[in-house]
């Protein structure tokens, strides 16, 4: 993908494995090869309700996280997460075309990014990979299974 310029990535079972407590093991690796790209990136994570984990508890495993320091931004909501992605491109000040979101959630990250303009990459993997795209969700540009499989799209 041409002109991504940053990387909007989902935290829980995006980059960490809610259900293990620990980040996926290829995570870093990618977020280095990113580095490397020159992508600004950010962290945009919802805490939902059913959730065991509060929003403090999950911005701890964030900051405490050695991912973290690949992050410029990494905002964490209960509430809407619609709006922490709003402000996370309006503190990047990139056009929304060129900043791309990667979410295993159809419902929440992929459905935002396309409704919004972004380019989109969808981690089919886990909890949510049955969450299946259609008519009112749209479909991502990308879907990928592995962190990995990223690095060949960017």
């Amino acid at each position: 993908m041409k002109n991504i310029k940053a990387i909007i990535f989902d935290w829980g079972r995006t980059l960490y494995n809610s259900e293990n407590k620990e980040e996926f093991s290829d995570a870093k690796q990618v977020l280095e090869y990113c580095r490397t790209k020159g992508y600004r990136m950010a962290i945009a994570s919802l805490v939902s309700i059913n959730n065991t984990v509060t929003p403090a508890e999950r911005i701890s495993q964030i900051e405490n996280s050695p991912l973290r320091k690949f992050f410029e931004l990494a905002l964490v909501t209960n509430k809407d997460k619609d709006a922490i992605f709003d402000e996370i491109v309006e503190k990047l000040n990139i056009p929304r075309n060129q900043v791309l979101i990667v979410d295993d959630r159809i419902i929440r990250g992929i459905k935002y990014g396309n409704k919004n303009g972004h380019p989109t990459v969808w981690f089919q993997n886990g909890k949510f990979a049955n969450e299946l795209p259609n008519e009112i969700m749209d479909y991502p540009k990308h879907t990928i299974h592995s962190l990995n499989e990223l690095t060949q799209i960017i």
